[in-house]
């Protein structure tokens, strides 16, 4: 009680001291054991540091550099309890805030956060319990651009891992990045890249600037990739806003592999806002999901139009083994939704469009699967340099061995047409292939039904 009341009045009487204009160092030690090592190095006052070691063979480096013109102090706080844990923690510049509990043998953490923005906040903490658990976080909080200094944009990391094995490594550089990964399990592996460097606010007028990442793993050998990115850019198109990604994953089984890529960096024209969402529940899954590009056009009457036309969305949900689903959307207006429950399903998605257009071109495409070795592909591309234009993709499989192959393009006219395609399949061995190309003013459509098995159906439109 006595140990955990003096590390409580380290961390609480920081503001005091600081608001009363004191450059003191607080620093507060405990370490209950044999062959313990706690080094702690704290420079230019300001800092706050408090460790707690109770077992054996802990070490604790501790170096912080005080904080800034402008900036809060650096605060950090760190408790292990167990054996041959190790925590190397580095904060400078101040408005950093770091904490650290690992209960269990074998586990390391490392964070390294610098603040090169005087208003803005670096915060990350790291819960580890069990055995070989490691997590490295790196966080850089810095302005948008040399204009906006004064903003107050924060970069969050959180990591929690219960089991045995499991790593997590975050690296967060600029402002208003959010990050969060739970994996309860053996040999589990998240990875989180996340940049920002736009001036957009968390909640803009019509989707906001900030990066969020959630990662939830529960299982064995479950792998997850998020990189992240968004930026604005002034030129000679004049300034362009960048718009923020969101990105959930959620795996439980074994061997499962996601890998999100994510930008909404603005170019010749607004960014896009990007949303992703993954739940596989099985055995060998894998989900690759790729989202970027900038806006053919940010209009609408209202706000949830606007939002519409600037936001790339995609959903996957595969439950049973060895599904494969791949989506790659740019551009924004983009909107998929892949469902896949038995074995053996693999479904690629493809949808463009182009840029420099005024237009909000809208690429749809959701697709459903259930039974085993069931195969669907769709790519839709629409080019609206001029005017508006839409692809839509529906495809439903019931059964096995199904296979879908569809094809949607417009051309380059001012007045593009709509494609529609619709396919639906139930029972074994169907094959349905379509493709359609349109013109200026042509709207093409084709509905495919089959019931039973060995259907074969064809359909070319130009």
């Amino acid at each position: 009680m006595k140990m955990m009341t003096a590390l409580a009045l380290v961390l609480a009487s920081a503001p005091a001291a600081y608001a009363a204009g004191s450059n003191l160092n607080e620093s507060f030690i405990e370490q209950i054991g044999t062959s313990n090592t706690a080094t702690v190095g704290q420079k230019n006052g300001n800092n706050n540091q408090a460790t707690v070691q109770t077992g054996q063979f802990n070490s604790v480096l501790s170096a912080q550099n005080g904080a800034a013109a402008g900036a809060t102090p650096n605060n950090s706080a760190n408790v292990q309890i167990g054996n041959d844990n190790t925590a190397a923690i580095s904060q400078k510049n101040g408005s950093n805030n770091q904490a650290t509990s690992q209960t269990g043998r074998a586990n390391a953490v490392v964070t390294s956060q610098v603040s090169k923005l005087p208003t803005g906040q670096n915060n990350s903490g790291s819960v580890q319990v069990g055995d070989f658990n490691t997590a490295m976080t790196t966080q850089t909080n810095s302005a948008p651009n040399p204009l906006a200094t004064s903003v107050s944009y924060a970069n969050d990391s959180l990591s929690a891992q219960y089991g045995t094995g499991n790593t997590v490594n975050a690296k967060q550089t600029g402002g208003q990045n959010n990050q969060s990964a739970v994996q309860a399990g053996d040999d589990n592996l998240a990875t989180a890249t996340q940049s920002d460097k736009a001036i957009t606010p968390a909640v803009g007028p019509v989707v906001g600037g900030a990066n969020t990442s959630f990662t939830g793993q529960y299982g064995d050998n479950n792998i997850v990739t998020t990189t992240q990115k968004t930026a604005d850019v002034s030129g000679g198109f004049g300034p362009q806003d960048g718009y923020g990604n969101t990105s959930a994953s959620l795996q439980y089984g074994t061997g499962n592999m996601a890998t999100i890529k994510q930008n909404g960096s603005a170019n010749t024209a607004d960014g896009t806002f990007n949303a992703s969402a993954t739940l596989q529940i099985g055995d060998s899954n894998v989900v690759s999901v790729k989202q970027g590009g900038n806006t053919a056009g940010n209009f609408g009457a209202t706000t949830a139009a606007q939002a519409a036309n600037d936001t790339n969305g995609s959903y996957v949900s595969q439950t049973g083994s060895q599904n494969g689903a791949n989506v790659n959307q740019a551009n924004g207006g983009n909107t998929q939704a892949t469902v896949q429950v038995g074995s053996l399903n693999t479904a690629t998605v493809n949808q463009a469009t182009q840029t420099f257009g005024t237009g909000g071109g809208n690429n749809n495409a959701a697709t459903s699967q259930t039974g085993t070795a069931n195969k669907a592909t769709v790519n839709q591309a629409m080019a609206v340099p001029l005017a508006l234009g839409n692809n839509n993709s529906f495809v439903t499989q019931i059964g096995g061995s199904n296979v879908v192959n569809s094809a949607q393009t417009t051309g380059q006219q001012a007045s593009a047409g709509n494609n529609t395609q619709v396919a639906l399949q139930v029972g074994t061995g169907n094959i349905a292939t379509v493709g359609q190309a349109t013109g200026a003013n042509v709207s093409n459509t084709s509905v495919t039904a089959q019931y039973g098995s060995h259907n074969v159906a064809v359909v070319s439109q130009k």
